[in-house]
């Protein structure tokens, strides 16, 4: 059995819930003031703009919830998924590779934060979760793209069995 790097990562961090969760509660907060009667506008309109932002808040939560990172090595190559997100996978063989290495990196000064991002400074394609460790490729016509990774080390071992230097 050939060896093989497997890693899925997930926006688990107690303020990616924060963030992400914040307009639930400034939406409950409002409903239970119109319950209260603190504000004076109130009726069919307001419930269904109030139900409207709640529905689409849960469902953006839900969606959260869903989204991951997914990174497989192996003999073939790299293989990087986003799942949550259309059209965010690239199957990446060794022979497409110019460079590759297991890099730290600022999300944020180079890519502007986390997600599937692009780094307008000249970097490229970014697919991460969270962290400052990637792994930075170049393909054969000088295209960048990092994956970020939370097992920089076993990532490291396994391209170096794979990818000729």
């Amino acid at each position: 059995m050939q060896p093989m790097f497997h890693e899925i990562q997930r926006f688990n961090k107690w303020w990616h819930y924060l963030f992400i969760g914040s307009p639930l509660i400034l939406i409950f907060g409002i409903v239970l003031a119109l319950y209260a009667d603190l504000f004076p506008v109130q009726g069919p309109a307001t419930t269904l703009i109030l139900a409207t932002a709640a529905i689409s808040t849960i469902l953006l939560f839900v969606w959260f919830l869903c989204l991951k990172l997914e990174t497989r090595i192996d003999a073939q190559g790299i293989y990087v998924r986003f799942h949550g997100i259309p059209f965010c996978k690239r199957s990446i063989s060794w022979q497409d590779i110019k460079t590759i290495s297991v890099i730290s990196y600022s999300p944020l000064s180079d890519y502007g934060g986390w997600g599937v991002r692009y780094g307008m400074a000249g970097n490229g394609w970014c697919y991460n979760v969270s962290g400052n460790d990637g792994i930075k490729l170049f393909y054969q016509s000088d295209k960048p793209f990092l994956i970020g990774t939370q097992q920089a080390d076993a990532a490291r071992d396994i391209i170096k069995q794979y990818f000729k230097f």
